[in-house]
């Protein structure tokens, strides 16, 4: 400084400089490495733990009542055209007339989330449940207006005019469990190349089962009171063509 004839102002600014690009070097420093250990300890724990899913389970309970009536609509319009080609010879007729997965939103309980995986490669354990009868979280306004899961398939007996019409008759379905989800992506669309899914425990599925007597004089033909544990040991896996 002395040698190009600075003077103690030039110092005092140069040192001013110097400490704020320290300041602000460290601080840079600091956030970056408080991001990377976040980042670490966040990994670890997805890893180790299970978390709620309540922000998806909010959108799931909006999108439900907007999307349900489009999709049991394409059901039976899909299904009905298959039964209807497909009927047996002792049927005069086979119809899907009415399919409905009620107004109450399926629920993912938690989620846990594999980070170590491959970069091409998410995987995810899953807990959900479909419980429409079930009523303690729903507000008595939501309550008045629900709709439980029915599904209807009219069976035409005999031939030609001496026709009788049995409704057969699904409802109070319910379904919970863990299951593992796995999937490969590609560059290419549809971007998943291989979905991969499996149950890790039993899931459990309830219904009412009415063959005869439709809705009003049904009876379950099987008495389900408890119920019906069903599991499997195959991955079932969808492959991109």
């Amino acid at each position: 400084m002395t040698r190009f004839h600075f003077g103690w102002g030039w110092l005092f600014i140069i040192l001013a400089f110097c400490n704020t690009y320290y300041t602000t070097s460290l601080q840079r420093v600091r956030r970056r490495a408080r991001d990377d250990i976040q980042r670490e300890l966040v990994k670890s724990r997805l890893a180790s733990e299970h978390e709620s899913a309540d922000w998806l389970n909010n959108f799931l309970d909006r999108f439900w009542l907007i999307y349900e009536p489009v999709l049991s609509a394409s059901i039976v319009s899909s299904v009905d055209q298959v039964l209807s080609t497909n009927t047996p010879a002792f049927l005069d007729s086979l119809r899907l007339t009415h399919f409905t997965l009620g107004t109450k939103a399926p629920r993912i309980d938690k989620v846990r989330t594999f980070p170590t995986t491959p970069d091409d490669v998410v995987m995810m354990d899953w807990a959900f449940s479909f419980t429409p009868n079930d009523v303690s979280e729903m507000t008595p306004r939501k309550v008045a207006v629900k709709q439980n899961p029915k599904i209807i398939l009219e069976v035409h007996v005999g031939k030609a005019f001496a026709t009788a019409a049995l409704p057969i008759l699904v409802e109070d379905i319910t379904f919970s469990g863990l299951m593992r989800i796995r999937m490969k992506l590609m560059s290419n669309f549809p971007h998943v190349q291989v979905l991969d899914f499996t149950f890790l425990e039993k899931p459990v599925i309830d219904y009412v089962l009415k063959p005869i007597g439709g809705e009003a004089f049904g009876f379950d033909i099987a008495n389900v009171s408890a119920s019906l544990p069903f599991y499997t040991t195959h991955h079932h896996s969808l492959t991109a063509p």
